[in-house]
């Protein structure tokens, strides 16, 4: 290797060393001159220091373009005379630990150019021996760009740590703000139960008196409009009805639990008005399931109800209800579907379960329609209802993590399913 203390270079050890043999001769120069080209060309700074005197014996050139110093300016400096440490007490300290532990090493370093511009640099030394004198070799490494980038990062985690900050603040406001108007909401459902039916049971009771007391005395028009009276009044209590189950649903808590869905439905049957002519049947035992049994309750009894008044007049309606287990979680078929925002888990075991009717069906055009609020598809002449039974349906199968949907056929029938966990 090159001795950079006293200067001699490979050509002038070769000349002194002529007892050597040929072919090791040979090989030294090989190796000083591989040596000298990686000194040369490394983009990394280099310095050779004398020991003893701690000033600089040799410099590559990409430490002279990184400090704008010629490589004789360099020579014979110390290291805190180039801007590499404070001074000289912290070169003489530098330089006691690089002989105590033959290898220093120094992170954001700061350096300062010739023409005062700052750089940050990783800094490495070794002592080492070369024949039989002692060599201090420095490594500077220019990380000023890195240094920025990690600057650059720092600030923006600080901006984002700050916008979370806010972001939170803003969402625990809204929350709040949110459960007020919930409540608020509440307390106007109770209001719309309370206050808002009783004068419509009013209407509904003094039209019926009239009716009662003092149809002799009316003309057929003024029965006709008395009979209408009472027929909206009950409309508009429906449509009261449904909206507060609308809100219960979207506000109750609906603890989920498994639910005797066989019982549940001949309950539901059990208690069906007996004015509403209907045959049902159940095929076998139905599975539990997972759900929430208030939340069931409504959606079977909406599903019943419809399945039950959209016929042909003069046609008795035929219901059948089923369940089929499905032991893992299968792609939902081309079915029109509804909800479904948080399914049983892959490989849950699942129920459908199924209400076929020999109603009137559902013409293609409307499927998109039905679960949506105060859709109504058929004239409220033909059909009596609001419009919000299925959305009721829709938003109790979120509630619940399932899936609603039907297959339907204009003029054959309907066969409407819920698709839940098994219990």
């Amino acid at each position: 290797m090159i001795n950079a203390i006293n200067g001699c270079g490979a050509a002038a050890k070769f000349a002194l060393a002529p007892a050597e043999p040929l072919e090791s001769r040979a090989a030294l120069l090989t190796s000083e001159i591989r040596y000298r080209r990686l000194f040369e060309a490394a983009r990394d700074g280099i310095l050779i220091l004398d020991p003893a005197t701690r000033k600089i014996t040799d410099s590559n050139p990409f430490m002279a373009e990184l400090l704008g110093y010629s490589r004789e300016e360099l020579l014979g400096k110390e290291l805190w005379e180039i801007g590499l440490l404070k001074d000289e007490e912290a070169s003489r300290e530098a330089f006691r630990e690089l002989r105590e532990k033959r290898f220093i090493r120094y992170e954001d370093l700061p350096l300062q150019t010739k023409t005062g511009r700052r750089r940050e640099v990783e800094f490495v030394s070794n002592l080492y021996k070369e024949d039989v004198q002692d060599v201090i070799q420095c490594n500077i490494r220019d990380i000023t760009e890195r240094k920025q980038r990690e600057g650059v990062l720092r600030r923006a985690k600080e901006q984002l740590s700050n916008q979370a900050a806010e972001l939170e603040r803003v969402v625990v406001e809204r929350t709040a703000s949110l459960q007020e108007t919930v409540g608020e909401l509440q307390a106007f459902s109770y209001s719309v139960s309370h206050d808002m039916r009783a004068p419509l049971r009013a209407m509904q009771g003094f039209a019926q008196c009239l009716l009662d007391d003092y149809s002799s005395k009316l003309d057929e028009r003024g029965v006709s409009h008395l009979q209408q009276i009472m027929r909206s009044a009950i409309r508009l209590d429906h449509l009261i009805q449904d909206v507060l189950s609308y809100s219960k649903v979207l506000h109750a808590k609906g603890q989920m639990g498994p639910v005797d869905l066989d019982g549940l439905m001949r309950d539901i049957i059990a208690t069906y008005p007996n004015g509403q002519k209907a045959v049902f049947h159940i095929q076998g035992k139905l599975p539990k399931v997972l759900g929430n049994e208030a939340f069931l309750t409504q959606c079977f009894s909406n599903l019943l109800g419809n399945a039950s008044k959209f016929v042909e007049p003069g046609t008795i309606p035929h219901i059948e209800i089923g369940a089929e287990t499905h032991e893992s979680v299968k792609p939902v078929a081309r079915e029109q579907t509804a909800g479904a925002s948080t399914l049983p888990r892959s490989g849950a075991a699942t129920v459908r379960i199924w209400i076929k009717d020999n109603g009137i069906g559902i013409s293609p055009e409307n499927h998109e329609r039905i679960f949506r609020m105060f859709e109504r598809i058929h004239p409220a002449k033909d059909y009596e209802g609001a419009g919000i039974g299925l959305a009721i349906v829709r938003k109790a199968a979120e509630r619940m993590g399932a899936q609603v949907g039907f297959e339907s056929e204009l003029g054959k029938g309907s066969r409407f399913w819920m698709q839940l966990q098994k219990g």
